[in-house]
């Protein structure tokens, strides 16, 4: 009878054993687990412009010219994650500089080396915002701006679009493709170059409202579809890219909408920029935040 009890005593033992083990698999093992799918062993290199790098954000990096802010979507994502970051992003880069070094127009001193530096079979996470410095569209659509604002252009209708077309670098129309081929390229080059990374391309947010142009991003009449145009340019291009080398792409357009400079919640900044948060033309904290979310999204499944 006391060997019985005892055998059933280790029986119910290994039953209540059971039970745990099976406890451990439900929602409190869950809620243990990494909430992302990359942590602090995994590499991530950011590449970008001064729309990555966020100039006037927040504290700098050490990166001396490219205008890096440590709240940048880069570092939002790095800190959410306890990933090792490179952040290349480099105030006035273009796509020649995933491959080239970055040097200044005049003296061709180095600002910073080539973007892919330090990307290999051990990068883990890549994400990649450029193309709007190629043939120098953005700031075509910057100096639209600051021409108008300071009454160079007249109220003459469109004269930003008329300009375009004898552009040195060539009118917009003529380098639509040659801008999706030069990003297709740079992705393909570092595809290449880290074949395991998890590659996501973000879109250009809505700089300009659906329609017009306002007193923070002033505007020739009629030059606010050339402008926005280009910008829907750079996001044809950033989307062929990621198709060609089966990316992630964010889109940016779609969540930025009523964000734009002109609307009562802007993420960018206008001509003239309050204290603190940015500098002329570029985003505020909110654009980068919302940036780093979506892709935050993405790590979790």
């Amino acid at each position: 009878m006391r060997v019985i009890r005892r055998l059933a005593a280790v029986t119910t033992c290994l039953a209540l054993a059971t039970a745990l083990a099976a406890c451990d698999d439900s929602p409190e093992k869950k809620a243990e687990e990494p909430p992302y799918v990359l942590g602090e062993s995994d590499q991530y290199v950011a590449f970008g412009d001064s729309y990555t790098s966020a100039p006037g954000t927040g504290p700098v990096t050490k990166a001396e010219g490219c205008s890096q802010t440590r709240v940048n979507y880069p570092h939002r994502i790095a800190k959410a994650t306890g990933v090792a970051l490179l952040d290349h992003s480099c105030n006035g880069a273009d796509t020649n500089n995933v491959v080239d070094p970055q040097t200044t127009a005049r003296t061709r001193k180095v600002i910073a080396e080539p973007q892919i530096d330090g990307v290999g079979e051990d990068t883990d996470l890549i994400t990649f915002r450029m193309g709007a410095n190629d043939f120098g569209l953005i700031g075509r659509i910057f100096g639209c701006a600051i021409a108008y604002s300071k009454g160079v252009l007249g109220n003459t209708p469109q004269a930003c679009t008329t300009l375009d077309e004898t552009a040195p670098k060539g009118p917009v129309a003529d380098v639509k493709d040659d801008l999706t081929a030069d990003v297709v390229a740079a992705l393909q080059a570092i595809s290449d170059r880290a074949p395991n990374a998890r590659i996501f391309v973000i879109g250009y947010p809505q700089i300009l409202p659906p329609e017009g142009s306002c007193a923070l991003f002033p505007l020739p009449p009629g030059d606010d579809a050339w402008a926005r145009g280009i910008i829907e340019d750079f996001n044809v291009a950033l989307r062929a890219g990621a198709e060609a080398i089966d990316a992630t792409y964010i889109d940016m357009w779609e969540v930025s909408a009523g964000h734009d400079t002109c609307s009562d919640d802007p993420w960018m900044a206008g001509i003239k920029v309050p204290d603190g948060g940015a500098v002329v033309f570029h985003p505020y904290t909110t654009e980068g935040q919302a940036v780093a979310e979506l892709v935050l999204a993405e790590l979790k499944s």
